[in-house]
């Protein structure tokens, strides 16, 4: 009896005393790979918005092995939070505008009557011969403009005249295709009251506008912009492809997890090429068909026409394209994932300053203490970037850390506490004896 108590004092002081609690509140600055520190008013609610570098270098996908430490290396409550969306107006411009012989069915203009400039400008009609006695049509030129129109006012020399004309507007990209937009509009005038004001259909580099009758002479032509996204609050990253040697397929490695929204595809040269676009958050993962698109890029009158990014919400880490049909990958091209930028929210507690740490794919997932509950848009001060920061690639290289003394101290120790057990069964067994 006297032995078994030994041995079991013996197993409780090994299990006890010996063997490392590994809690998560552990986790020291050290162990994470990146590091990035931050100053601020203590005691204030701070907020910094997310840097690349962290969607760069991150290893979990939910973000999981980012946190936040003060000075004396205690976790500091955060929140993640959307940064609301910034509008603006363009201002009005005014636009140049040329007649155009009227009077004869699907009379378009094409590149042969028009004379542009290197960016796709009009400089001039080349025949103006036999315009005709019937309403005119004008060719407005619309290839300098920055964004869309939503509008078009054309002010005429109207002294005190009455007119009433029904408007046909069409519209093209390139001066070869003319596309109809179906929308019925009249331009008027009637004791003092206007309406000169006309709704574009949004698309387009030229617009012909033609009236099914007379109207006094337009003096000017103004167009007007809605309001709209400001898209520079968007962050953008490029990576480089690596084709296969058939040519059939390129592959990219974006080594992070970029929350994109868009997806983009630059070739190089001008190309025009039908694919699948496919993902996979693992090499060790099946390619997963996100999309068959056509990616294109045309160089024309100095300027290059391309396919717009794919709208393809996803924070996987490889994506590859195959060519869909019989043509072939001449070179590769440049992969562009955007994404819209997210707010860090964290109390100033402790002392400063503040430092986000970030890819350790070990780490344990978030839970309620490392997260801040927020009820809506807070009040923040602004964290302010120091330029301190660390990053150390060996650890980026190899994420998941094993701690090869704690796993062989854990498995002597419960060598030692089978062997234990047995002692004691077996003195147990011989003192029944």
């Amino acid at each position: 009896m006297k032995r078994l108590m030994i041995a079991a004092f013996l197993i409780a002081v090994l299990v006890k005393g010996q063997v490392p609690v590994l809690v998560a509140d552990e986790l020291q600055l050290n162990d994470f790979a990146g590091a990035m520190v931050y100053s601020g008013k203590e005691g204030s609610l701070l907020s910094l918005e997310i840097p690349p570098e962290v969607y760069q270098n991150s290893r979990q996908r939910d973000f999981g092995d980012l946190r936040i430490f003060d000075a004396s290396q205690k976790p500091v409550p955060f929140a993640f939070r959307d940064i609301p969306n910034e509008y603006f107006t363009p201002p009005p411009e005014e636009v140049p505008f040329f007649i155009w012989n009227g009077g004869k069915e699907n009379n378009f203009p094409a590149n042969t009557d028009i004379e542009i400039n290197t960016s796709g400008g009009v400089v001039r009609i080349k025949n103006q011969s036999g315009i005709t006695d019937s309403p005119y049509q004008y060719l407005v030129d619309l290839s300098t403009l920055e964004y869309a129109p939503s509008s078009l006012q054309i002010k005429t020399e109207n002294v005190g005249r009455n007119f009433n004309a029904a408007v046909s507007f069409y519209h093209s990209g390139d001066l070869s295709d003319w596309i109809p937009f179906n929308k019925r509009q009249v331009l008027a005038s009637f004791g003092g009251n206007v309406q000169d004001t006309l709704e574009l259909p949004g698309t387009g580099k030229y617009l012909l506008v033609g009236f099914d009758r007379e109207i006094p002479t337009p003096e000017s032509m103004i167009v007007y912009f809605s309001s709209r996204e400001n898209t520079g609050t968007y962050h953008e990253a490029s990576f480089p492809g690596l084709k296969s040697p058939d040519g059939k397929k390129v592959n990219y490695n974006l080594k992070g997890y970029y929350p994109a929204e868009t997806i983009d595809f630059v070739l190089p040269e001008a190309d025009s090429i039908p694919v699948l676009i496919k993902n996979r958050y693992s090499e060790n993962d099946e390619w997963n068909v996100q999309a068959r698109e056509i990616i294109f890029r045309y160089n024309s009158a100095g300027s290059i026409a391309k396919n717009l990014p794919f709208k393809i919400p996803s924070q996987a880490p490889y994506w590859e394209l195959e060519a869909a049909g019989e043509l072939l990958f001449s070179s590769a091209p440049l992969c562009i994932v955007r994404w819209k930028p997210r707010e860090l929210v964290f109390p100033a507690r402790g002392e400063g300053p503040w430092t986000l740490a970030f890819g350790n794919a070990a780490c344990r997932p978030l839970d309620s203490a490392d997260l801040l509950p927020l009820t809506g848009r807070e009040e923040t001060e602004p964290a302010v970037f120091t330029g301190e920061q660390r990053f150390t690639e060996t650890e980026l290289s190899d994420p998941v850390k094993h701690n090869y003394p704690v796993i062989i101290l854990w498995g002597v120790l419960g060598a030692a506490v089978i062997i234990l057990f047995i002692l004691a069964f077996s003195i147990a067994k011989a003192m029944r004896k």
